[in-house]
C-alpha cells in the first residue's frame, strides 16, 4: 500500500527555528503522571542544570530556594568532576554518597513543588518521589505550572497549524513507516505496521 508523504511544514521557511524543531521532534512537551501530576526529571550533566521539564529548566527561573539551587549545583558539579580524566577518581563511598545525595535531592525539590509534581530521579535507574502536601515554595510550583502550561498551548498552536498531525516512526534503512494508529493484519489498534514509503 503507497504512504503519502508527511505533509511539509507550511510555512517552515518562516517560522522561527524553535517553532519547527518543537513541531518535527516533539521539544517544549512537559508530561503528566497519570494522576495528573507534572513530571520533572531530574539527573546530572545535562544542559547545565539538573532539572528537566519540557526542556532544560534552569534553576533560577525554577524559582526553587537559593539554598535549593545551591546544593542542586554542587551535586551537578560533584558528577562533572567525576567526569574529568585530570582529577583523581572517586572512592566508591563518594559514589554511594552522590545516590544518597540525589535521593534527598529530590526529595528536597519535590516538598518545594508539593502534590501536583513528581519526581523522578534518574540515577542508577529511576525513583520516584512526590509529595502529598501542598508546595512548601508556592512560586517554584507556579513557576512550573505556568511553564507547562506555556508549553502546552504551544504544542496545540503547532498541531493545529499543521492539521493535527500524526506521529509515526521512519526506518530509512528499510524505508519502513511504523504508525500507532494503524491495526496490523489480525491486530488490534495498539500494534504497530510497517508501511513501504
Amino acid at each position: 500500500m503507497p504512504v503519502r508523504p508527511a505533509p511539509r511544514l507550511p510555512d517552515a521557511g518562516r517560522e522561527p527555528l524553535g517553532v519547527v524543531r518543537r513541531a518535527r521532534y516533539g521539544l517544549g512537551m512537559t508530561e503528566r503522571s497519570r494522576d495528573g501530576r507534572l513530571i520533572v526529571r531530574m539527573f546530572p550533566d545535562h544542559a547545565g542544570t539538573v532539572l528537566w521539564s519540557g526542556g532544560a529548566v534552569d534553576l533560577d527561573d525554577a524559582r526553587l530556594s537559593p539554598r535549593l539551587r545551591d546544593d542542586l549545583r554542587a551535586w551537578d558539579a560533584f558528577h562533572r568532576s567525576r567526569l574529568d580524566p585530570d582529577l583523581p577518581s572517586h572512592a566508591p563511598e563518594d559514589e554511594h554518597e552522590f545516590v544518597v545525595t540525589g535521593g534527598a535531592l529530590a526529595g528536597r525539590v519535590a516538598d518545594e513543588l508539593g502534590r501536583g509534581v513528581e519526581v523522578h530521579l534518574i540515577v542508577e535507574g529511576r525513583r520516584v518521589v512526590s509529595s502529598a502536601e501542598p508546595p512548601t515554595n508556592p512560586r517554584a510550583a507556579k513557576a512550573l505550572h505556568v511553564r507547562a502550561e506555556r508549553q502546552a498551548e504551544e504544542a496545540r498552536a503547532v498541531t493545529e497549524r499543521l492539521g493535527g498531525g500524526r506521529w509515526y516512526a521512519y526506518n530509512p534503512a528499510s524505508g519502513d513507516r511504523f504508525t500507532p494508529d494503524r491495526p496490523a493484519a489480525g491486530g488490534t489498534s495498539d500494534s504497530v505496521r510497517p508501511e513501504r514509503s
